[in-house]
């Protein structure tokens, strides 16, 4: 799901802000971008974001300001400028020129002026920068429950029109075979009105028999009903779903396609066409579910 928070924390330490961004994915995958200071700090974040968002696509951006206490120290590299000046007065010599040579000229070389990066004691920086982490997750994660309901009512509902058609395809299963029957029956008097054949009812029983054991869907509208009832338990969770649903759909799909392959009601096949509308549907929503 879609989210955005962010989370502050200060101390002697200096200033520490997280942005925290989110968007569909299939699995967890954290994207951080952190000084290279902290960089050691970055499977503990992981670590720590992961246990609130579980799916999805995630950006974590960490800045740091820190304090006037603890700024990089910065010093002159004198050798290197003492270098740079021989460089300029041979050059000027060599070329002909009258300019002075100037002390700006020599802090342009970017070696001259060096910044000593102090040390970082991770485990005295990660008590404070856990904080804004853990302030960007909840951040995020009241951005998120928001879509999680919209998303929510949407499955629900959708799951509520599907068990509302295999309860109707269950209702006309049992009339299949005796339809057949009549069909099957009217069909060969039909042939043989100005015949003097007689009918074989044996054979006719037979071919009944082959129809009533193709057409059976009996199993599989009791798994779509168990699976649609493990759809509305999973949804009702608390916990982690996305996957679950994703499982539950695909079973779903697979007893689905069985029943509609062995109907031959037109009206059935309708309705198995509705409902493999409406599991496309759930699939795809299914991907932003956490």
């Amino acid at each position: 799901m879609t989210g955005f928070g962010k989370g502050e924390t200060s101390s002697r330490l200096g200033r520490f802000t997280v942005e925290i961004r989110t968007v569909n994915h299939k699995y967890f995958d954290m994207s951080p971008r952190l000084p290279n200071s902290l960089n050691q700090l970055e499977d503990r974040i992981k670590t720590c974001v992961h246990q609130d968002i579980k799916r999805g696509k995630v950006s974590l951006t960490l800045s740091h300001k820190k304090g006037a206490r603890n700024s990089d120290a910065a010093k002159i590299d004198e050798e290197a400028a003492a270098r740079y000046h021989r460089m300029l007065k041979k050059l000027k010599t060599r070329f002909g020129l009258k300019d002075d040579i100037k002390l700006s000229h020599i802090l342009s070389f970017p070696d001259v002026i060096v910044h000593e990066q102090q040390e970082h004691d991770v485990n005295s920086i990660w008590p404070v920068l856990e904080k804004a982490v853990r302030a960007a997750v909840i951040d995020c994660n009241r951005m998120r429950e928001k879509e999680g309901k919209a998303l929510y009512n949407d499955l629900s509902r959708r799951i509520a029109r599907i068990t509302s058609l295999v309860n109707e395809i269950s209702k006309m299963t049992p009339g299949l075979v005796a339809d057949y029957k009549r069909k099957l029956d009217s069909r060969i008097r039909e042939i043989l009105k100005n015949k003097l054949y007689p009918i074989d009812r044996s054979r006719l029983e037979i071919e009944l028999a082959i129809f009533a054991k193709q057409s059976d869907v009996s199993e599989e509208l009791t798994r779509a009903k168990s699976h649609l009832a493990a759809l509305k338990e999973t949804l009702a969770s608390t916990s982690e779903a996305g996957r679950r649903l994703d499982f539950l759909l695909q079973e779903l799909q697979r007893e689905i396609n069985t029943l509609g392959a062995k109907t031959s009601s037109a009206k059935i096949s309708r309705m198995v066409i509705e409902i493999k509308g409406e599991m496309e549907k759930m699939r795809e929503q299914a991907q932003n579910v956490e």
